[in-house]
């Protein structure tokens, strides 16, 4: 696919396409994992304690440990989906654009103007 000012090569974008997927499920997977250990631990296992209210967020304006790990896991999730849908908007990329140099393709062999 190109113009006069520009080329890209398909293949090279269809193979990103699918690196970025195959990387997206390697990262999905270790996030659940992540996400499964964050969630076993108890809230009472950061104590009564000054230290445990702080990471708990209590006494102060700031969100506790348990909310900035709960808020980086849903970052990670958004990242991967939005990462997961630009793999798959590529390879409809890529699809669209071999459809139409191809109906051109056909066009020109059958001496049809375009």
């Amino acid at each position: 696919m190109g113009s006069g000012s520009f080329w890209i090569d398909l293949h090279e974008v269809e193979a990103a396409a699918r690196k970025i997927e195959s990387i997206v499920r390697e990262l999905e997977s270790a996030a659940e994992r992540v996400e499964t250990a964050v969630q076993r631990i108890p809230r009472a296992a950061y104590g009564t304690g000054e230290l445990g209210k702080a990471l708990l967020g209590g006494g102060s304006g700031a969100s506790g440990l348990v909310e900035h790990q709960q808020q980086a896991l849903q970052g990670i999730h958004r990242y991967l989906r939005n990462s997961a849908a630009m793999a798959e908007n590529l390879m409809l990329m890529c699809r669209r654009h071999r459809e139409t140099d191809g109906a051109s393709a056909a066009e020109f062999r059958n001496g049809a103007p375009s």
